[in-house]
């Protein structure tokens, strides 16, 4: 199964990812044209068209595709294609993906502050951000 199918389908109860390879090729078949979602009905298996949940979750699919740059949506109900394919559009984001996964990521070390009372002796002791780690006496 393909990793951005699943990824797609993830939590997504009433739809299977079969469902989900549908959704993006009756997307596809639209065009660069806006379409409703009444307009995918007829490319999609009945079984979604018929289930209220599933179509609201469709709804949801298209609202994480136009989130994520893949459609536009030209009004509230409306949606419309930004790319010719989402594979042509994720391509782009897996050459910034490599250059994210490239970087160098430096530790961060805790600083520990210690605070003098009389003759020295250390009275409290915390790390930054942390908790305080002794109390005075």
């Amino acid at each position: 199964m393909n990793p951005i199918i699943s990824l797609l389908a993830k939590n997504r109860r009433y739809l299977q990812p079969q469902h989900i390879g549908a959704i993006l090729a009756a997307v596809n078949m639209m065009g660069n044209k806006p379409f409703k979602l009444s307009d995918l009905d007829p490319l999609l298996p009945e079984d979604l068209t018929m289930n209220r949940k599933a179509r609201r979750s469709i709804t949801s699919l298209l609202n994480l595709l136009a989130k994520i740059g893949y459609l536009s949506r030209p009004s509230q109900r409306t949606y419309q294609r930004r790319f010719n394919s989402l594979s042509q559009m994720l391509s782009e984001s897996l050459f910034e993906l490599a250059e994210i996964e490239k970087r160098v990521v430096k530790p961060i070390k805790s600083e520990k502050i210690i605070k003098l009372g009389e003759a020295g002796r250390v009275i409290g002791a915390r790390a930054v951000g942390g908790k305080q780690a002794g109390r005075g006496r």
